[in-house]
């Protein structure tokens, strides 16, 4: 073990949106940091991510906005369709996004999820990325620090663990396993997981319009696509280089699927195209032909199959380690939620470490991780119950669901979605040792703690 020193060295598990996002920050905070991601590669999956403007001055002070910029749309609204019976499509409603410049300085931006996580890896340093590195086990004292083992049979030690290794993480089952053997573990913790739907996505390829007619047009837009033949759900959303994101779900009975088969089949890879059931190839899309035709265009080992879970755990962190993103709070992917609170978790934990990083005692990293839980635990819950809604709202099947799609997006005052937007937009924190970004909305913004290091640091170079 080491003994621990005045500077601290992170070591981050999981190299996720997240976890290069951490990395990011603590690479302009010049604190010392590696990355172990369990994979062997990159891996160039997912579907589409949306950023909405809760962290673009982030990621603006992290000079990465104008590459986000070049493989991104701007979401200026979105069409909420139905299947009838008879197989024809209607609009349900559609939702105006548009203000959101106005109000906070910056649009939402869509764009395909392995994009995103290309443009964040390349802005870390390569040799500070691990891959093929699974985290077999893991050791903290609070006195000498923190040591994890290895698939690879190698040892790796420093001063902060950070588990930002997804739904299943490895880092949080070791932790809650120790807390639970010393009783320190709430019962809620414990629990599994609600598992909600299964869903298989991917990206199209590069799209003629020739081949789908009107999609000239329709590519212009991010369009959610909804279908009343239960339980299915299916969406598309159009990103640059024509081609297009997709998704099709599945509302699942906890009953008849258990916690066991969602670990097994939580990320399936190109074998997934080879299970999409035909009914579901059938589902018709608004640009034309079929949600088949958008699997057909997408490459076999681009699509992959994933469970949708969601969970607040209570306890983010103990001794040296602690959680972020889905680890802790693992949410329904609406409105690039999950990604969103990652980046979000990954700034405030950065700052709090940054604030202690000259000093970093164990009684100072505890300290900074209680700071990072006060702030980050009460906004997550919010975002947490806000997805479930908007599950209800884009997904639900019920007649009661249906009709509050149809009051929502055809009747809600723009007086009231303002007011809405104007306060979900408002918490947009900043890397506190960094140039702040102004506020060029109208809009209020939340306001954030000085950092005092970055003071004294500013007086001392002044």
């Amino acid at each position: 073990m080491l003994v621990a020193p005045t500077k601290p060295k992170v070591l981050i598990i999981g190299a996720g949106l997240g976890g290069l996002t951490m990395a990011i920050l603590l690479e302009k905070a010049s604190i010392d940091y590696e990355i172990f991601e369990r994979s062997a590669a990159p891996r160039a999956l997912g579907s589409a991510t949306s950023l909405t403007p809760n962290v673009l001055p982030l990621l603006e002070q992290l000079g990465l906005l104008e590459g986000l910029r070049q493989i991104s749309k701007k979401v200026l609204g979105c069409g909420i369709y139905q299947e009838a019976p008879e197989g024809d499509l209607s609009k349900v409603g559609e939702s105006n996004v548009s203000e959101y410049e106005a109000v906070c300085g910056y649009h939402s931006f869509i764009m395909a999820r392995p994009d995103l996580h290309t443009l964040l890896l390349s802005h870390v340093p390569a040799h500070k990325v691990h891959f093929g590195k699974r985290v077999l086990s893991i050791s903290q004292d609070d006195d000498h620090g923190v040591l994890i083992r290895t698939s690879d049979g190698k040892t790796h030690e420093g001063d902060i663990l950070i588990g930002c290794d997804g739904a299943y993480s490895g880092v949080r089952q070791s932790l809650y396993k120790n807390l639970a053997a010393e009783g320190l573990l709430p019962a809620s913790d414990g629990e599994d997981m609600k598992v909600c739907h299964m869903s298989i996505l991917g990206t199209t390829e590069h799209v003629d319009p020739k081949q789908i007619p009107a999609v000239a047009e329709e590519l212009s837009r991010c369009d959610a696509i909804i279908g009343y033949n239960k339980p299915h759900t299916w969406r598309y959303f159009a990103v640059p280089g024509d081609r297009i994101c997709w998704r099709v779900d599945v509302q699942l009975d906890s009953k008849t699927f258990t916690h066991t088969d969602a670990f097994k089949n939580s990320e399936w890879g190109s074998e997934a195209s080879g299970s999409i059931e035909d009914d579901w190839r059938a589902f018709r899309v608004p640009i034309g032909g079929t949600i088949g035709d958008l699997i057909n265009l997408t490459p076999q080992e681009s699509v992959s199959k994933v469970m949708l879970e969601e969970k607040l755990y209570t306890t983010w962190y103990h001794s040296r380690t602690v959680l972020m993103g889905d680890a802790c709070h693992k949410m329904l992917p609406n409105a690039g939620r999950g990604a969103v609170n990652a980046m979000l978790d990954a700034v405030i934990l950065a700052n709090a470490i940054y604030e202690i990083a000259d000093d970093a005692t164990p009684e100072n990293i505890l300290a900074a991780f209680k700071g990072y839980y006060k702030e980050r635990y009460a906004h997550a819950k919010t975002d947490l119950e806000s997805s479930q809604f908007a599950a209800r709202l884009l997904a639900g099947q019920s007649w009661t669901d249906a009709i509050l799609r149809k009051v929502l997006f055809n009747f809600m005052p723009t007086s009231l979605q303002r007011k809405t937007y104007e306060k979900t937009l408002s918490y947009r924190p900043q890397a506190s040792f960094l140039p702040k970004i102004p506020n060029r909305g109208t809009g209020p913004v939340v306001a954030q703690k000085e950092s005092k290091r970055y003071e004294r640091e500013q007086a001392k170079d002044a």
